[in-house]
């Protein structure tokens, strides 16, 4: 199995459901991928697509650093983290690690629906373009 096979899924708890949403639309993408998040929105992504969602510690417990870690060991993907801009709550996952993360690393990050949507029209490209992997 090629490198990059993981893709990182969070949301500030008012944009659960629109990733849910991408994720149930866009099914057949994310079904080649091994899907990881903290348990907060790994059982609600669960609850609401039915795939399953590897979790890591909550973010209150450092589950998003456990996450960022992973940007930098070339498994990751794409990270979708899907960003409240008017979030004022502390317990909510930080995501300016994730932005040095993944510039460093050159791996995509979504931070709204909009670019979500756009990265996962890519991994489906990039997915078609693999010869040999169904």
């Amino acid at each position: 199995m090629p490198a990059a096979q993981t893709i990182i899924l969070l949301a500030h708890k008012r944009l659960i459901k629109p990733l849910a949403g991408l994720v149930k639309k866009r099914m057949a993408t994310f079904e080649g991928y091994r899907l990881i998040s903290t348990s907060e929105t790994g059982e609600q992504l669960e609850e609401m697509t039915g795939l399953e969602v590897t979790h890591v510690f909550s973010a209150r417990k450092g589950g998003d650093m456990q996450l960022c870690g992973l940007v930098c060991s070339n498994t990751i993907r794409a990270v979708f983290f899907l960003r409240d801009p008017l979030n004022t709550d502390p317990s909510e996952a930080d995501i300016t690690p994730f932005y040095r993360a993944c510039d460093l690393n050159n791996v995509p990050l979504a931070t709204n629906v909009v670019s979500a949507a756009a990265i996962t029209l890519w991994l489906g490209r990039k997915d078609a373009e693999r010869p040999g992997d169904g």
